[in-house]
């Protein structure tokens, strides 16, 4: 992204965001989130600077406002897809309600589509905002909290493999991999890069004895097939899991639940369809708190609909409408199935009519189309096309996208 725009009317200039200014970036980001920037976090800042491309909206000389994009591949049903991660979108409070943010997000969705990138996600902060943009909640995740003492597994329960406690260049070696294994199976995945694991395995936290309060574990049997981190304060246990294998997960689970001296269990960004509701004694002790893990956009209807597999052979003729990214708008005919799909502009009566941010709720198979049709968001012109565009987007696992937590 390399043009100069001005918005005449707001005398706002959005231009790419250089190394020098990236200090300042951070400094918004931080200032619009009510907090204050370490000087000492610009070199992790760096990393990421280098991986995407930073949009800055200028007021004169001053920054106001900052949004990134990174060209990442996310799973999606029987394959991936070039996906804009969008992140760090920032306005100062000072600019806020004259219309910069929406300056920024059509600059960066033109130049996704410009390089060809099929879709666009984010993790937002608040949910109303980005239905506007065209993004629809793709994925829900859940935050789990459980007392010690309710945690029983439904049977007698013993691990089979190996535990154990590791430090920290082995959980940078491993847990990697491990992730990659564990989440194969499930559309929405985004590879982390290198700054994210430096992040989530940094230095061992401090409590204000001095203490570390980071703690890394992993199990398996003939190879590594689960990794947990997890942090102790207050007699809390936070943790964030990953396993590849039923058996790892409920290790796992369960050397979390008997930790000494702790009496809360938490856990932050798990799939709604995780399986350990099953298989507690108490499954009403887990409280599982949903949200909308994983907002989805797709820059590029025609490519992001042929881009995936389908659970059954169907047709569906879809009338896709979008204000904002308006080379979208139009009628789509979409042909697919478990070995592949076509879907190209045709002339032909839709059978369902939506805007893209409800066609992007059924796109990584996180819900149907019927309950958004059931809430007056979606017409079904053809009897039966919510039925068979229901069969066709359902996946046997939801999708789940840590990374965007």
């Amino acid at each position: 992204m390399s043009e100069f725009v001005v918005d005449d009317a707001m005398s706002i200039e959005y231009r790419p965001i250089v190394e020098d200014e990236l200090q300042a970036a951070c400094e918004v980001q931080s200032w619009a989130f009510g907090g204050h920037f370490e000087p000492s976090r610009l070199p992790r800042a760096r990393e990421w600077f280098e991986l995407g491309d930073y949009l800055g909206a200028f007021d004169g000389p001053d920054l106001v406002g900052v949004t990134e994009r990174f060209p990442f591949d996310m799973s999606v049903p029987g394959g991936s897809v070039a996906t804009a991660c969008i992140g760090g979108v920032s306005v100062l409070p000072s600019h806020r309600r004259r219309g910069i943010l929406t300056g920024m997000m059509k600059r960066h969705l033109a130049a996704a589509h410009d390089r060809g990138l099929t879709v666009s996600t984010l993790g937002s902060t608040e949910s109303p905002i980005y239905g506007r943009f065209g993004y629809g909640i793709a994925a829900e995740h859940e935050n789990w909290k459980i007392e010690r003492h309710r945690t029983a597994y439904r049977r007698e329960y013993a691990w089979e493999g190996s535990l154990r406690m590791v430090k920290i260049d082995r959980a940078k070696e491993v847990f990697p991999q491990v992730y990659r294994r564990a989440t194969a199976h499930r559309a929405g995945v985004i590879q982390p890069p290198k700054p994210w694991w430096d992040e989530l395995l940094g230095a061992p936290s401090e409590d204000e004895t001095g203490k570390p309060v980071d703690f890394y574990v992993e199990y398996g049997e003939d190879d590594v097939e689960g990794c947990a981190v997890y942090r102790i304060k207050d007699g809390t246990v936070t943790v964030w899991l990953f396993a590849s294998t039923q058996s790892a997960s409920a290790a796992l689970w369960r050397y979390c639940f008997d930790i000494d001296l702790t009496r809360t269990i938490k856990a932050w960004s798990r799939p709604i369809d995780d399986p350990l509701i099953w298989m507690l004694h108490d499954p009403r002790a887990l409280r599982r708190k949903p949200y909308d893990g994983t907002w989805l956009r797709l820059i590029d209807v025609s490519k992001a609909l042929s881009s995936r597999t389908y659970a059954v052979d169907g047709e569906v003729v879809l009338e896709v409408r979008d204000d904002f990214c308006p080379w979208n708008e139009g009628v789509y005919a979409l042909e697919g199935g478990p070995s592949g799909a076509v879907c190209r502009r045709t002339t032909r009566r839709a059978d369902l009519v939506l805007s893209v941010d409800d066609l992007a709720v059924p796109y990584l198979g996180g819900s149907p189309i019927s309950p958004l049709s059931f809430a007056g968001r979606v017409e079904e012109r053809s009897p039966g096309a919510l039925a068979r565009a229901d069969a066709m987007f359902a996946t046997r696992f939801k999708p789940w996208s840590p990374m965007l937590t």
